[in-house]
């Protein structure tokens, strides 16, 4: 059973995310000001929350030796963010804490992209992908790593700031993270005479 979404593309069972988590801003939207306007000084602008979906995994990662069969010890958790969008993961220094979202959010943030989307499968499999990487950089030569899910495949709504406006010679738009206030110029334009 698939659910329709205002594009009318269909999301089937393996894009849709059940109650996804939408985790607060850590960073205010003075302070996604204050970015912009260090870009582009006297700027008048105005900044946007926007929220962007991943896929969370959190995964236990146990090792076990070479002469014996299972995995010993408590291991360690991972969280594995993988972009809903793009499929890129990244291992977060971070458990994704918020309220539950609407149930439209999901379908509505994900249905207006184009393009084939990271299905559930592909998002775990990246997860797990990159919590073997990271743990093999930690193993002894002979170890064997276990990687099981400490809980089920989640959708997160990650914050973010789009922050545009301009100044008396460009007009930009900048978003900047709402979790640790990096950012990405998305357009600059040059205003005026050429």
């Amino acid at each position: 059973m698939s659910a329709e979404i205002g594009t009318g593309r269909p999301v089937g069972p393996d894009l849709r995310a059940e109650d996804p988590v939408r985790m607060d801003p850590h960073v205010t939207a003075a302070e996604a000001l204050a970015v912009f306007r260090r870009k582009l000084p006297d700027a008048l602008a105005e900044v946007q929350a926007v929220h962007h979906p991943f896929w969370w995994a959190a995964l236990d990662v146990r090792t076990r030796g070479l002469f014996r069969r299972s995995a010993s010890g408590p291991g360690q958790r991972m969280d594995v963010l993988v972009n809903a969008v793009s499929g890129r993961g990244m291992i977060a220094d971070f458990t994704p804490r918020g309220a539950t979202a609407g149930s439209s959010e999901w379908p509505r943030l994900i249905g207006g992209r184009s393009g084939p989307l990271p299905t559930r499968v592909e998002a775990e499999r990246t997860a797990r992908s990159l919590a073997r990487a990271k743990a093999v950089k930690t193993v002894k030569l002979g170890m064997g790593i276990e990687i099981t899910p400490a809980t089920s495949l989640r959708g997160v709504l990650k914050p973010n700031w789009i922050v545009s406006g301009g100044n008396a010679r460009h007009e930009a738009t900048i978003l900047v993270d709402g979790l640790d206030g990096s950012h990405y110029i998305v357009r600059v334009d040059k205003v005026g005479r050429s």
